[in-house]
């Protein structure tokens, strides 16, 4: 009889299976652990006098993850038949697990206050690869050799067995801390610990530190209402912190803590962050052992949280931390959450890299991504960790800076790529559908089964002369423009004097008059609207076409009007919501289309999400689930254009 333990985990990544097993071997325990591609399965014999004491003891080893979800167990007289996920060493980019934290935080440990401590199933690993295949020798760490007990421990910690990155204080990375003045190396556990400490306490002290982490340079400060960027992101040092300063449903609690360590835009809740931040503000939790040793000392401060912005070496602070080991650092990824729905909105991290199915010998680029074949599997991950292949076909974004002089060179738009990636995690290729790709400009698209055909595509925007485009969109424009100019003269001149290319939501932000002159800051000031029902947005003029001037021309007109902020930019998504639920029903009636796809960053916002939902929820609209919604899912949609 077997006693069966399953939990749901809606991803192919596999370090919490493998940690399992890890765990398993660590405790000389029997176990069968099949992963599918929604679950774990742990097959364990039923009258094993260890179970018990097992299962407790995977409690305090077993992370948080964005991927869990519900748990059940139940006994059987054979073993569950399950087709396993292919399992591929691929370095992750997460948080430590809780074994490694004990390490980071023990003083008895080698790894006391050693930022780079991880094991086969956790830590930055990504940022230190050089090329696949994933071993030492292609990794940056191939520089340092490991000291005798990090030999030894490779061969006999079932955690860390022949695992490429091993290193400790002894044998790892060094570490140093500069000001105008001097330097200080951190050589011991003591001086690990101090440079951490005079870090918190300078930033405490109002100080700013720049310290390279895993995840590149960033630029840590005390927000103060005199200096807190728009851009920049809330670093929660201490848990408790969130109930105190955030408003969350626990769906965002969970996620922000899970061993991903996601970034997340949430409401304000408490009267300081608010006055620092508005009604909203991007949120991490911290991700990596240079920040979490930081939020360490921050908390003996007396802090509960600081702020940071993404920068390079050349910004401007008081004290600079930083090691030498090159790194290769991916773009945070940004969630969604709305209930139980969870989509990776942007980003490289958590993501990537991961392995696909791709029959074909080809090769696709698109920001930055590549997917290639290595020995015989294709691994999506940055262009710059793979070597030159041999393929029959390469297929690459158009307005890409890559050159390869591959004789069958394919270039292929974003809109494109995007509605096929999803269409392809879903299994629907060959299928009709419509599609609704809105990042930036939004566009209504046509897959016949073979190709993708942009149908309403929006009005071309071009945000030069945009005044005399306004006065002649309809009659009564030039009055509303000559009211516009009596009403709002700084930011009439503003707009009168844009340069270089902008789309309609960075426009609309300066008209708004937003501090975060973007999608971002439209969305922000979204969230903050707690009522219901907005107010009507023209979204187009002719042909059932979007038209960003009759758009703005409304907008504008409401602004006269007095209208607050935040309603405008909850109406703005409700209107898009609208738009889009009256005419994608159109075009499917039209071709017999039965699939909806949606894709692109904009849908990450809760009041044109709810808004698709209550128009076209009844539809079953299709969006991806293990790439983002935003353009990095053209990597994989391109495989099968």
């Amino acid at each position: 009889m077997y006693f069966i333990f399953e939990i749901e985990f809606f991803s192919n990544k596999n370090y919490l299976s493998d940690l399992i097993l890890a765990y398993a071997k660590q405790e000389q325990m029997k176990i069968d652990v099949i992963q599918s591609n929604d679950k774990i399965v742990m097959v364990f014999d039923k009258n094993d006098e260890q179970l018990e004491s097992f299962l407790n003891g995977m409690e305090e080893v077993l992370p948080a993850s964005l991927f869990l979800g519900n748990g059940k167990h139940y006994f059987s007289d054979v073993k569950p038949a399950l087709l396993p996920i292919t399992k591929v060493n691929l370095p992750i980019n997460i948080a430590p697990c809780p074994t490694c934290q004990k390490e980071m935080f023990d003083v008895s440990s080698r790894r006391y206050y050693y930022p780079f401590t991880s094991c086969n199933h956790c830590g930055t690993q990504h940022p230190f690869l050089d090329k696949y295949p994933y071993d030492r020798t292609h990794t940056v760490m191939k520089f340092l050799v490991p000291c005798t007990d990090c030999q030894e421990e490779a061969k006999s910690n079932a955690l860390r067995l022949d695992y490429p990155l091993i290193s400790c204080i002894e044998c790892g990375v060094s570490i140093r801390m500069l000001d105008k003045e001097s330097e200080h190396l951190a050589l011991n556990k003591g001086d690990f610990r101090k440079l951490f400490e005079v870090s918190g306490r300078a930033i405490a002290e109002g100080k700013s530190v720049l310290m390279k982490t895993a995840h590149g340079y960033r630029k840590f400060f005390k927000p103060t209402v005199e200096y807190s960027p728009v851009k920049s992101t809330l670093l929660m040092a201490d848990s408790n912190g969130f109930n105190t300063h955030l408003m969350m449903v626990i769906q965002e609690f969970n996620a922000l803590l899970s061993i991903e360590r996601p970034l997340l835009r949430v409401a304000t809740k408490s009267d300081e962050l608010k006055a620092l931040y508005g009604s909203s503000v991007q949120v991490k939790y911290p991700d990596d052992g240079m920040t979490m040793l930081l939020a360490r000392e921050i908390m003996n401060t007396g802090l509960q949280y600081i702020s940071y912005i993404e920068c390079n070496t050349d910004e401007e602070a008081d004290f600079l931390v930083d090691f030498d080991m090159p790194i290769n650092a991916q773009k945070d990824t940004k969630i969604f959450i709305n209930q139980d729905k969870k989509l990776f909105v942007s980003g490289e991290r958590i993501v990537f890299p991961t392995v696909v199915e791709n029959s074909k010998n080809s090769v696709s680029v698109a920001y930055g991504l590549a997917c290639v074949k290595v020995d015989n599997l294709s691994i999506i991950d940055s262009v710059e960790v793979f070597d030159s292949v041999q393929t029959d076909a390469l297929y690459v974004l158009e307005g890409e800076d890559f050159e390869s002089g591959h004789s069958n060179e394919h270039r292929f738009l974003p809109w494109k790529a995007s509605m096929m990636s999803v269409l392809a995690e879903h299994g629907k290729i060959g299928q009709k559908a419509i599609g609704v790709h809105f990042d930036g400009t939004l566009n209504f698209l046509y897959y016949n089964g073979k190709e993708v055909i942009n149908a309403v595509p929006a009005i071309p925007f071009e945000s030069d002369n945009l005044w005399e485009k306004i006065s002649t969109l309809r009659e009564g424009s030039d009055r509303l423009v000559v009211n516009y100019k009596k009403a709002y003269p700084e930011v009439f001149e503003r707009l009168d004097n844009l340069a270089g290319d902008m789309d309609i939501f960075e426009v609309t932000a300066i008209a708004l008059g937003l501090e975060n002159e973007s999608f971002e800051g439209i969305s922000a000031q979204a969230l903050s609207f707690l009522g219901k029902g907005g107010l009507q947005i023209d979204t187009r003029v002719k042909d059932n076409r979007f038209d960003n001037y009759a758009f703005l021309t409304s907008i504008m007109s409401y602004q006269l009007g007095d209208v607050e902020n935040n309603f405008m930019c909850y109406s703005i998504y409700e209107s898009f919501g609208d738009y889009i639920g009256e005419i994608v029903p159109q075009l499917m009636e039209k071709t017999e289309a039965k699939i909806i796809t949606l894709t692109g960053e904009t849908f990450a916002n809760q009041s044109l999400y709810g808004r698709i939902q209550r128009t076209l929820g009844a539809k079953n609209p299709l969006m991806n689930k293990n790439f983002p919604i935003g353009k990095e899912n053209a990597v994989y949609g391109a495989m099968y254009l």
